[in-house]
């Protein structure tokens, strides 16, 4: 039986982050649903918010349903031209804003760009620093200033090291390096001295051998690094390193990039500096 499709729209006046995220987890409850997803950010004036009301009016036409509209639309102007097209418009910013503004006793500013905007140059610095920091010490391209890292995420070949590393420094300001498991380590069966003095940043990533030769085929079709085999040999190897130095593990086979990073956050959190001694595998 084929899925019901219908088109949505995340819409924003700055990057649609906001709107994407939240929108997104409203969807997730809806499986039976086929999304259309359609993508406006940065609409910031009235001329670009009449520009997509025309195209809501001829999608709405064309599929004959009013397409879903999720927002996070501070000026009000503007999230009347959009309400006044066929569409389902639900803001996901004004309600919040009004409800905080009661219960503190103070008016909302309702200027444009202000959640993503430089209020705080220092922190926006800060930020950029743990992104740059974190892409340079992805792969291992470079081990040096290790120390500095708040997690190093351990685990063999395309397990899920480098977008969980990026998506926890871009979401959680969580200064993330990652080093990858080869053949080198398995044939020396241990992990380098310099991961071995930041044992308490250690995280360990694992996955089940199909789900990582699955992924490595499309990588190198009909490689050895592809073989069931290969992968079975090196996950196991890998897991025998990790309970050896009491390093946690989280397993990526069917956790989406951002609840395991939020998982990893909390152990990150739970004691800043200092990672659970734990043998245990989190599924």
């Amino acid at each position: 039986m084929p899925k019901t499709s219908r088109i949505v729209y995340f819409v924003s006046e700055s990057t649609g982050i906001t709107a994407e995220s939240l929108g997104e987890s409203v969807l997730s409850q809806f499986p039976e649903v086929e999304f259309v997803r359609r993508h406006q950010p940065f609409l910031n004036s009235p001329e670009k918010a009449e520009e997509l009301a025309g195209e809501i009016r001829l999608v709405s036409v064309e599929i004959g349903r009013s397409p879903l509209v999720f927002a996070t639309m501070p000026n009000e102007h503007i999230t009347e031209i959009l309400k006044s097209s066929p569409c389902h418009y639900y803001e996901l910013f004004t309600g919040y804003v009004q409800q905080v503004s009661e219960d503190i006793g103070v008016a909302p500013s309702g200027e444009s760009g202000m959640s993503h905007g430089l209020k705080n140059a220092h922190s926006y610095d800060d930020r950029m620093d743990i992104v740059n920091y974190t892409l340079v010490h992805d792969d291992a391209m470079t081990l040096k200033n290790l120390s500095d890292a708040d997690v190093i995420l351990v685990g063999v070949s395309r397990s899920g090291k480098t977008p969980t590393c990026l998506y926890l420094a871009l979401h959680f300001g969580v200064r993330a390096a990652n080093y990858p498991l080869t053949d080198d380590d398995f044939l020396k069966d241990d992990i380098p001295d310099i991961l071995k003095k930041n044992q308490h940043k250690l995280v360990g990533l694992t996955i089940s051998p199909k789900r990582l030769a699955d992924i490595r085929e499309k990588r190198r079709t009909g490689s050895q690094y592809a073989k069931l085999s290969k992968c079975k040999s090196e996950l196991n190897q890998a897991q025998e390193l990790f309970i050896r130095y009491e390093i946690p593990v989280f397993n990526t086979t069917s956790s989406s990039i951002e609840e395991l990073s939020a998982r990893i956050f909390q152990v990150v959190t739970k004691e800043r500096g200092m990672m659970p001694q734990t043998k245990n595998t989190y599924d």
